[in-house]
Order: C-alpha cells, then sequence, then structure tokens
C-alpha cells in the first residue's frame, strides 16, 4: 500500500503509523504489555507525534494507559541510536519482569557508546565518560539530577 501526503508519494517506512489508541483495549484485557522509545532528536519520524499517539491512548484508557504501556522519551538521540545520547538500553528485561512478575518498569538504564566500546557512538561529546549513563524515564517524567553524586553515572539521577 502506498499513501500520499501533499502530492508526494511516499514507500512503505515513511507511511508507518502506530495502532490508534483507542485499538489496544484488547493488548490491556489481555493483561499485555508495551513499551515504546523514541529519539528526541529522531529526523525521521518526530517525537511529538509519538507523545500525542501516547496522550490519545491515555485519554482512550481513562488515564491509566500506564498500566499496560509507557512510552520512553531519549534525549538526543537520533532514528532509533545515534547523536549525542545514551543510545544503548534493554528493554527486553524489563518487560519480562513488567509481564512475568508485575514489576511495571519506572526506569530503563541507558548507556553511552564510548570509546572502548564495540560501536562507539561518534556523535558523543568529547566531555562526556566512555561511560555515561541515565535512566529513561517513562513519560511524562524526565530524568533529573538528585542533587548529588557522579553526574555520569544513572544512580545520581530521579525520575520525576
Amino acid at each position: 500500500e502506498r499513501r500520499f501526503s501533499a502530492g508526494l508519494e511516499q514507500g512503505p517506512a515513511m507511511a508507518f503509523m502506530p495502532p490508534p489508541a483507542s485499538d489496544l483495549g484488547a493488548l490491556k484485557r489481555h493483561g499485555g504489555k508495551l513499551m515504546v522509545y523514541h529519539g528526541v532528536a529522531d529526523g525521521v519520524f518526530s517525537a511529538l507525534d509519538t507523545v500525542a499517539w501516547y496522550q490519545g491512548l491515555q485519554s482512550a484508557h481513562a488515564n491509566q494507559a500506564a498500566d499496560f504501556a509507557r512510552l520512553y522519551l531519549v534525549p538526543g538521540m537520533n532514528h532509533c541510536r545515534g547523536g549525542p545520547a545514551t543510545d544503548q538500553f534493554d528493554m527486553l528485561p524489563a518487560l519480562v519482569a513488567w509481564v512475568e512478575q508485575g514489576q511495571a518498569p519506572d526506569r530503563v538504564l541507558a548507556q553511552a557508546r564510548g570509546a572502548g566500546n564495540a560501536v562507539p557512538n561518534t556523535e558523543l561529546p568529547a566531555g562526556w565518560a566512555a561511560t555515561r549513563s541515565r535512566p529513561l524515564c517513562p513519560f511524562p517524567q524526565v530524568a533529573r539530577y538528585a542533587g548529588q553524586g557522579d553526574t555520569e553515572r544513572a544512580e545520581s539521577f530521579v525520575c520525576r
């Protein structure tokens, strides 16, 4: 299928649209869980569109969408990776713990791909530690420095 916008043909990659927020009732009823991430500096798809989708999901589910779906915005990350970002993270263990043990993920650990990494991120600022880490927080929360501790380590940040 091809879609047209402003007279320009879009291929399948650019035509991607998430499922309508109102269509996730079956996922919720069956106990399913959904974790979505989006790089804030994504030059392909706007993170604002994903935020609007999640807000629609919240509205469709009486502001209880976080019971089965979480959105994580990744500051500085481009489309799927790269950019001045802590773009290395694994959401699968958090998803498994949520599904199997009922432990909803209140944060996901993200790390920079600095020097020494098998595939270093060449877009990292020179002043960053090669091992910089940050928590990814469920929207609308963001990571904030707790006021003490190493500013290069996720443990020094809280989700608020």
